[in-house]
């Protein structure tokens, strides 16, 4: 009989985080100066975010100098962030939009590409000038001479399994308080219910008003999503319906958010936007009733208590499952998720640029 896999130590679980993302950031940085791919971007922006969620984890377990902590890490992304906003402007324009209008509007369309297209400039100078100046280079060369000798907190030496729990509940908590779950829902006898009879006219008047809440809960998702992930090798497929619909809920929220942040800055760079465009603003304001019809499934999922505490005992116990029960263990998960599937609101695929939403927010990096 075989014995069980030793758990992980923090120690190792965060030296092997940083050491990852670390090298994914520095790999893209020259294809990011020679802008010849947007891709390149993108790639070295999950880095840091990957990076900035590992640090975030793991910061008890770990003593990081004062030139590689999270805040700058999170100024390097906000850089970077503004330039690939820009980019997905342009492609969510152009590739998403711009087939489906008259040719008047294409003209009207033509002349904020081409804003866009000086914006994205001077931003993209900017970004250069972050990546090969000083405080770039002190962020890079202070985490790579910490993975040559890293330095740990107290704790570091205790298994992942003791730590993790209390590291990522707090978060999740977070997340289950915030007030964006409480966006048109009405109280019942049984508590707080989602409302689908909500008007169009009332819905938009309600995103109009409640929009930022949304856009916090949205990063507030992002954040839990990223710390869920990385830990999920220590919970062997009892995060995974869990993850996959968080990212469906950001693609969707990002999605409400997209449309209203559009308009307005559509309405910024050509007066009169709207009278000249309403094709554009009819797709922008379906696509908008569409992702709420989404949200709301997601929202019913998680006002449900019985979901919300899944999610909370499944942090609580890790599993560390022997080498020969693992696969035994993961065709039993994927089994009982086959039967449940059908009783589970399903997730809704969106089609969207996972990426960035539409000119976010750079904090929510």
């Amino acid at each position: 009989m075989a014995t069980a896999q030793q758990p992980p130590r923090l120690d190792k679980l965060a030296h092997g985080a940083i050491a990852k993302y670390l090298k994914q950031i520095a790999a893209y940085k020259k294809p990011v100066l020679a802008d010849n791919d947007p891709e390149n971007l993108h790639q070295m922006r999950v880095g840091l975010r990957r990076l900035r969620t590992a640090v975030q984890v793991f910061d008890a377990g770990i003593d990081l100098p004062k030139a590689g902590q999270e805040p700058k890490i999170a100024a390097v992304g906000r850089k970077l962030g503004k330039l690939r906003d820009l980019d997905v402007v342009g492609m969510t324009l152009r590739d998403r939009y711009a087939p489906d209008l008259p040719d008047t509007e294409q003209q009207c369309l033509d002349v904020v590409l081409q804003y866009l297209a000086q914006q994205r400039h001077k931003t993209l100078r900017q970004v250069k000038k972050l990546l090969k100046g000083k405080r770039y280079d002190k962020l890079q060369q202070s985490l790579t001479e910490w993975v040559a000798k890293p330095d740990y907190a107290a704790i570091a030496p205790l298994t992942a399994h003791q730590v993790i729990p209390d590291l990522v509940l707090p978060l999740v908590s977070q997340l289950w308080l915030h007030p964006g779950w409480l966006v048109g829902t009405k109280t019942t006898r049984s508590g707080l219910t989602v409302n689908p009879r909500i008007s169009q006219s009332a819905t938009d008047a309600l995103i109009a008003d409640q929009g930022p809440v949304l856009h916090s809960l949205r990063k507030q998702v992002k954040r839990v999503r990223y710390q869920l992930r990385l830990v999920s090798n220590l919970y062997p497929s009892t995060l995974d319906d869990d993850i996959e619909r968080l990212s469906a809920m950001q693609d969707t929220l990002g999605d409400l958010q997209d449309s209203t942040v559009l308009e307005a800055f559509l309405g910024n760079v050509l007066p009169d936007a709207k009278a000249h465009m309403p094709t554009l603003f009819a797709l922008l304001a379906d696509r908008r009733h569409r992702a709420w019809q989404q949200w709301q499934m997601h929202q019913q999922h998680y006002l449900d208590q019985a979901q919300r505490q899944h999610l909370r005992l499944a942090i609580l116990n890790p599993a560390n499952p022997a080498p020969e029960q693992k696969k035994t263990v993961e065709a039993v998960a994927a089994t009982k998720s086959k039967h449940s599937s059908a009783a589970k609101v399903a997730s809704p695929k969106v089609t969207t640029q996972k990426s960035a939403s539409v000119l976010e927010n750079p904090s929510a990096e």
